[in-house]
């Protein structure tokens, strides 16, 4: 309740000093009303992007257990690998969390009777979409870079420290005297090291990766190389023997060498799909790249779906903006936790939407555009729909507009 100043002018109604000092008056309520709205949001959107990501990103971090506790990561390396985690799920907890937080933040207006303050005052309740659809805009501004350059960025940077890590836990150059089994069926003995070269004396490596096959091999000397790129760590070994059994055949083999080389591959240390580059995690320029490079159709639909989906995705916030103002002033018999329940339903069947129009679209072959952006023109026309009876003062909850919105379009779909 906002009471007039007794310093106020004595004009009188109808004047045109009267209208000039009541469309101060009036901007001056708004101001507030819009900063105060400003500033619950923040504070729930905030919260829920953290959480929501929190949540995400321990999903996949839970895939580097092994590498984090077995394999002595360095606390920097964490943290790291958490920071350039959370961009491919930012672009979901962006519009989510923005959903989440308009729904929850106007129902607990419509519970504590603001809203209908506002209705009593005579104040259109469109009037929501100023500061709320500042928020929204902002939202998708945001995650418009973070999908076209933060992404491609972190994941590059993801990807190097994770081998950096991997690098340091099959780190055998520097350990003499000491029995290394860091890579799954592989020990690993070095006696001595030459810290300047770093050529390696008195080698010796037990292969038991292969239940049919085992082999152990030694030599006086050799250098140790891995390639950042294909992770394939070798071994250059001079003046050696391998013993070899073959239970197959239950062989057992010996052979002296002068020079022989050792590889194996380490990508199997690391989670599936940390080394190759997905199309997600590609910038435009490198999508089109892509695209040129390949001849098979369908891998050229997906990357042009992907640059589609890069502006797509951050949009969805904006579709929810005239979806979620309605829902959430029309949630006040509903319970206090609906909103949550509401914001995390409605994403799940977008996120549906857009994996079943996908699907749709590599099999009807529907341009990659219009793909990409069916979910937005769904969630749109349904949110026309609700803003009908957006000043609407009856009780009708949000779940009863919803069940009347689908019956409704069944009847005409007869």
């Amino acid at each position: 309740m906002i009471a007039v100043s007794q310093g106020a002018p004595k004009l009188t109604p109808g004047s045109h000093e009267w209208y000039i000092y009541a469309v101060h008056i009036i901007g001056k309520i708004n101001r507030k009303f819009y900063l105060y709205l400003l500033k619950e949001l923040s504070y729930i959107l905030l919260l829920s992007l953290a959480i929501l990501t929190f949540i995400l990103v321990m999903s996949r971090l839970g895939k580097l257990t092994d590498l984090v506790i077995n394999r002595g990561v360095d606390l920097k390396d964490i943290v790291l690998l958490i920071v350039y985690s959370s961009p491919p799920y930012l672009t979901f907890t962006f519009p989510m969390a923005f959903l989440l937080s308009t729904i929850v933040v106007l129902g607990r207006f419509t519970s504590e009777n603001e809203i209908l303050a506002l209705k009593a005052s005579g104040v259109d309740l469109k009037c929501l979409f100023v500061p709320v659809g500042f928020v929204a805009i902002l939202i998708t501004i945001v995650g418009l870079l973070n999908t076209n350059m933060l992404l491609p960025t972190s994941s590059n940077r993801f990807r190097d420290t994770l081998l950096n890590v991997v690098k340091k836990g099959v780190a055998v150059d520097d350990k003499e005297g000491v029995f290394n089994d860091t890579i799954p069926g592989v020990v690993i003995y070095i006696d001595k090291v030459d810290v300047q070269s770093k050529r390696l004396r008195g080698i010796m490596v037990a292969d038991d990766r292969d239940k049919n096959l085992k082999q152990t091999i030694s030599a006086s000397s050799g250098i140790i190389n891995l390639d950042p790129v294909t992770l394939d760590l070798s071994f250059l070994l001079h003046n050696g023997s391998l013993h070899r059994w073959e239970k197959a055949e239950d062989t057992y083999r010996t052979v002296s060498f002068r020079d022989y080389t050792f590889t194996m591959n380490l990508g199997g240390m690391l989670p599936n799909g940390a080394i190759r580059k997905r199309a997600f995690e590609m910038d435009r320029k490198e999508l089109r790249s892509a695209m040129s490079k390949t001849e098979d159709q369908e891998q050229r639909y997906e990357l042009l779906l992907e640059i589609y989906k890069k502006i797509s995705v951050p949009l969805a916030s904006l579709c929810f903006l005239p979806l979620a103002i309605p829902l959430g002033i029309k949630r006040k018999v509903e319970g206090k936790f609906s909103g949550v329940v509401y914001s995390l339903v409605l994403f799940v069947l977008y996120y549906i939407l857009m994996a079943l129009t996908e699907n749709m679209g590599k099999t009807f072959h529907i341009p990659p555009l219009l793909t990409a952006f069916t979910p937005n023109i769904v969630i749109g026309l349904f949110s026309i729909y609700l803003l009908h009876s957006l000043n609407d003062e009856s009780r009708t909850t949000a779940s009863q507009m919803v069940k009347y919105f689908v019956v409704h379009y069944l009847e005409k779909a007869k």
